[in-house]
């Protein structure tokens, strides 16, 4: 990250397509600014350098979703070698090349092979409905009930994982220190990251690879002032078909539509209801989304349905988007996003209180010694790069000949006027210097 804040904001740059100004930004930015904008701070930030080191830390979140992707590029590539892997194999061959990497010892391979066993017979327990509420009702958290804090110590649980994570800054994992009685509700480590991958991994049911596309393929969506890029952990194809009307005297590929499915999946702890999944950002951006990279055929592409797959479950919902549907929304909110983070308006949801950020994977950054606000300060450090990047333009632009003094008057008075116009972005009044060009050429 040694090239800072202030390039990768450039990220979120202009870009000239089809003659009109637009600006780039990914759906992940937008998603998590939403949340908690330290997130996108963690990401992005090169203001200091320690933030660079502790941004450096991966989570145990990172791993489970890294292992899991990576075993599903591994699947599809040793299927398209005619080579019939089972994914758990994938799995393991993932993990199997990350502790040799790490250079872990045999005693700490096993402990994470026993970990996860151990682990999985005390949830199964919690799952099938033998341990509840008192209501009678299953736990939604069961390792932070009390029944769970007791199984682990009295089973060896506990010290495998403590054993198991003190390898954790070795292996490029951020720690953060607890007391006792909140241990068992610290960030995942090494030892649950395994033990979520191979759990995720036993219920894993992917489409066949003959009817794959591409895995974890780059999209993008053309919204009116917006360029919003994201992922689809799988592309599937549903068919070609061609497209209504009269047929063309000679057959050319133009006339072919080509059926896709996204996939993407999901890593929360508790499955979304499709009430809330059919007004989920990530799948709203899905339905109006085309492949940047993945080379079709000639003809049009038509998103005809988008499939979750909740990772912790193993259950998958199909929802088929209209196209169009959603766009004034993600238009808005990106571009919202975006005059955040120019104007530093960072407001971290962990001023709210440890529990605020009980399922957040940047916790341990934000909550490690003094915490981020008394270390950092991100709003002040954000506004206060973006004052000296304004500066440094401004000196190349103001010179230092004799028509200087005019030019700052004329600068003046053009930020006093967006001052006073809160409406007006930074892309507004470019339009609008367009069309008076135009006007006047």
């Amino acid at each position: 990250m040694g090239k800072g804040w202030s390039s990768d904001l450039e990220k979120v740059k202009a870009r000239v397509s089809n003659g009109a100004m637009k600006i780039e930004i990914d759906l992940k930015d937008v998603w998590d600014w939403a949340y908690c904008p330290l997130r996108v701070w963690w990401r992005k930030t090169g203001l200091a350098p320690d933030v660079i080191s502790k941004q450096g830390k991966r989570t145990g979140e990172q791993l489970i979703e890294e292992s899991i992707r990576s075993a599903t590029r591994v699947y599809y590539e040793l299927a398209g070698k005619s080579k019939d892997v089972p994914f758990g194999k994938c799995l393991g061959l993932v993990w199997k090349g990350w502790l040799e990497a790490w250079r872990l010892d045999d005693e700490t391979v096993s402990d994470l092979v026993n970990y996860h066993q151990t682990r999985r017979s005390i949830l199964s327990r919690f799952e099938d409905g033998e341990i509840t509420n008192r209501e009678g009702e299953r736990y939604k958290k069961p390792t932070w009930t009390r029944y769970w804090r007791r199984m682990a110590e009295s089973s060896g649980l506990a010290v495998l994982r403590q054993n198991i994570d003190r390898h954790q800054e070795a292996v490029g994992l951020g720690r953060l220190e607890l007391p006792e009685e909140e241990y068992y509700r610290a960030p995942k480590g090494l030892a649950d990251a395994f033990a979520d991958s191979m759990d995720y991994a036993n219920k894993m049911r992917l489409p066949p690879p003959d009817v794959v596309l591409g895995v974890n393929e780059r999209l993008e969506v053309e919204l009116p002032s917006v360029r919003l890029f994201s992922r689809a952990d799988i592309v599937r194809s549903k068919g070609v078909s061609r497209k209504r009307g009269r047929p063309p005297k000679e057959p050319t590929g133009e006339n072919l539509l080509h059926r896709l499915e996204y996939e993407i999946f999901l890593f929360d702890e508790e499955a979304p209801p499709i009430y809330g999944l059919l007004r989920d950002l990530r799948v709203i951006a899905l339905g109006q989304s085309f492949p940047i990279n993945l080379k079709l055929e000639e003809g049009d592409q038509l998103v005809e349905s988008i499939r979750i797959r909740h990772m912790p479950s193993g259950k998958d919902q199909e929802i088929n988007p209209r196209l169009g549907d959603g766009a004034d929304i993600l238009e808005a909110l990106s571009r919202a996003v975006i005059t955040g983070i120019r104007a530093g308006n960072y407001v971290p949801r962990m001023v709210c209180g440890w529990r605020a950020c009980g399922d957040c994977q940047y916790r341990m950054l934000c909550f490690s010694e003094t915490g981020v606000m008394d270390a950092f300060n991100p709003p002040l450090m954000a506004q206060i790069e973006s004052a000296q990047r304004l500066t440094r333009e401004m000196r190349k632009y103001l010179g230092g000949d004799g028509a200087q003094e005019k030019r700052i008057e004329i600068v003046r008075s053009i930020f006093e006027f967006m001052a006073k116009s809160p409406d007006l972005t930074p892309e507004g009044a470019l339009w609008a210097m367009d069309n008076l060009e135009a006007e006047t050429g």
